[in-house]
């Protein structure tokens, strides 16, 4: 009997370490949810928003061959809201602006292998029946074989470079042409360009958006930003092969704290940069690089406390989108966290 009570008592034990350090160190078991996201489909005439055929084919059969699994970004706004972890390794498939090439190249793809994809929609050029884009019929029979859609604004506004009421006035326009064309306005929603800013993300959720996609590489976590959720751009230059399955297999390196806290830069274009890192991990064997300057460089880091970093950069960002790309190698895998400044 006591036998059976000491193993009892052991086996108890282990059970609520195991919860306990679930808890306390959730990043050991939080690899995260690679998200992509493309534009057009074998229209060569435009390489930095286009993949050619042969490579989005590519990417379908490694995801195929490999059983990667695959969510929608329905449920990956579902488990942030919800508070859990991203305890399995998955990836997430995106579409911005609805050329036709998604419609007559991608989506039969995804559709015949039952692959979830969200398309975001501006809605004022697919009202113009603009030449290259989707009708909304097409969008209709999308969404009725299965496609989610999402929000986009209405022209494709740069919004951190408008004020709240232009904002505001375009999100509401769009939602008028979603009611009109489709019968319901999408809940899922992503910034065109990728920018954003604080005001930005102050009007979403006036509007009660809960999130927002960027276009700045890295992986979910569920230490993000939710109005800040990073999607690698797949283009001719950037969808090679082993740059997707790179970007596939890579977990998330867990940021939180990060400084400064608005990612629209219009005084200061030489940020003093500063964020924890949330993994187990030598601060020394993190990488990163930006392009302050306008050349991409390996930036120094200086630590701080034993898991937070502070970047002094040496030059300031240049007008425009500026990016920052951190990575790592923790047991075997590769970590990577990303962010995307607009400088005015």
């Amino acid at each position: 009997m006591n036998k059976y009570y000491t193993n009892f008592f052991i086996k108890y034990t282990i059970l609520l370490m195991l919860i306990f350090f679930s808890y306390v160190f959730p990043v050991f078991s939080e690899p995260g949810i690679s998200t992509f996201m493309y534009h057009r489909f074998g229209e060569d005439k435009y390489p930095s928003t286009s993949v050619s055929t042969d490579q989005f084919y590519s990417h379908m059969e490694y995801i195929l061959d490999k059983k990667i699994k695959i969510i929608s970004l329905d449920e990956i706004i579902k488990n942030i809201e919800d508070n859990n972890k991203f305890n399995e390794k998955a990836i997430a498939f995106s579409v911005d602006d609805a050329y036709s090439s998604f419609y007559e190249i991608a989506w039969p793809i995804f559709k015949k292998n039952n692959i979830p994809v969200t398309l975001f929609v501006s809605t004022d050029i697919i009202d113009k029946k603009t030449k290259g884009y989707m009708t909304w019929n097409e969008i209709k029979s999308f969404i009725n074989d299965g496609g989610i859609v999402g929000q986009h604004t209405a022209t494709h506004l740069h919004m951190p470079l408008n004020d709240s009421s232009t904002i505001k006035r375009d999100i509401l326009e769009s939602h008028k042409s979603w009611i009109q064309n489709i019968g319901f306005i999408p809940k899922l929603f992503a910034y065109p360009y990728g920018e954003s800013s604080k005001e930005v993300i102050k009007v979403l959720k006036e509007f009660g958006i809960s999130h927002g996609f960027g276009q700045h590489s890295g992986v979910i976590s569920s230490f993000d930003n939710p109005y800040y959720l990073p999607r690698f751009s797949l283009n001719e230059r950037f969808g090679a092969q082993d740059r997707f399955e790179f970007a596939v297999n890579s977990h998330s390196l867990d940021v939180i704290d990060f400084i400064p806290s608005d990612m629209f830069l219009t005084t200061n274009k030489k940020p003093q940069i500063e964020f924890s890192i949330m993994n187990e991990v030598d601060w020394q064997d993190i990488n990163c690089f930006s392009n302050p300057g306008g050349q991409w460089d390996t930036l120094t880091l200086v630590n701080i406390t034993s898991n937070r970093i502070q970047i002094n950069l040496e030059d300031s960002y240049e007008t425009g989108r500026a990016r920052l790309n951190c990575t790592t190698k923790i047991n075997n895998k590769w970590h990577w966290f990303g962010y995307q400044f607009l400088v005015k």
